[in-house]
């Protein structure tokens, strides 16, 4: 693994547009719910401190927000966690370009991230393109990312995406072993807390949800999956096996963590997209921690 790299500690300034699923919140439930690393009576005190804007105007405690609205937010002066920041070109043409990502880094500033993001790394490499991400992956998912790199291939590919017409297939290494060698999940995920989503009773905004699995391997303790996520929910994947009882690997939000491990077990393994006139397929190897689970597994199935 390449060193991970920390920035020094910098002034932060974040822009978010407010998600549906929070339309009607006010300002310091969206920031509590959405953002859990601090408490609300600290998002209170940098909303009454005029920390944040809200369209352009300071917010005060009690503002309600409608989706779609524009928020920055002056974090002050952070330490930022430590990121794999390399690039690893796949492919490049030029409407996009496909990395095969590391972790752990964000797509975009989240969280306690901002500088260690894909789009702010990107920024400082081609500092004449926008970096334009057409599709989400977790900080803590390693495998194929797609950036286009004109506005028009960003819109073609987003409705791609979003109808999905978009085939993905990836990796998971997890703890347990499936009853099944091929099963489908479909429990509807919806908001728990924040960002982190779950299945279930209580849950806010239940969204249907379509997991197909595959079982490819096993260990006394660990499974290889195959895993094709049929739509597109926020941490489907790493919802979806958790609650059958398959944590991923390394997960700290949905399995168990470890804070001094960047072995990750979840892999955007294959991707096969249409962009403009022309079929793209793509497939990149996991990680090498993936390695000795994978033995003795037939080789043309990977």
């Amino acid at each position: 693994m390449n060193s991970l790299y920390r920035p020094p500690a910098s002034q932060q300034i974040y822009k978010a547009t407010v998600p549906p699923e929070y339309h009607d919140f006010s300002v310091e439930q969206y920031f509590s719910l959405r953002f859990s690393y601090q408490s609300k009576e600290a998002w209170i005190a940098q909303i009454l401190n005029g920390d944040i804007t809200v369209n352009g105007k300071k917010a005060h405690p009690g503002w309600i927000l409608r989706e779609g609205d524009s928020i920055i937010t002056h974090a002050g002066v952070r330490q930022e966690p430590p990121a794999d920041c390399s690039l690893n070109v796949v492919y490049q043409d030029r409407y996009i370009r496909v990395f095969n990502k590391p972790a752990p880094i964000p797509v975009h500033p989240s969280g306690r991230y901002f500088q260690n993001s894909m789009t702010e790394v990107l920024k400082k490499v081609f500092p004449e393109e926008v970096p334009r991400p057409v599709q989400r992956l977790d900080a803590t998912t390693t495998g194929l990312i797609v950036f286009a790199r004109t506005r028009q291939a960003a819109g073609f590919l987003m409705k791609e995406f979003q109808n999905h017409r978009v085939q993905k297939e990836y990796l998971a290494l997890v703890k347990g072993k499936p009853e099944n060698k091929y099963f489908t999940l479909n429990a509807p995920i919806g908001v728990v807390n924040g960002a982190q989503r779950g299945v279930g009773e209580g849950i806010k905004n239940p969204k249907p949800a379509v997991t197909k699995v595959e079982c490819l391997t096993t260990t006394n303790d660990h499974s290889v999956l195959k895993v094709i996520p049929l739509s597109g929910r926020t941490n489907q994947i790493r919802v979806h096996l958790s609650n059958h009882r398959l944590p991923i690997l390394n997960d700290d939000v949905y399995g168990e963590g470890d804070s001094g491990n960047y072995e990750y077990g979840l892999h955007a393994w294959k991707l096969s997209f249409q962009c403009f006139d022309r079929r793209l397929e793509f497939k990149v190897c996991p990680p090498a921690h993936f390695q000795p689970f994978l033995k003795g597994l037939d080789k043309n199935r990977l």
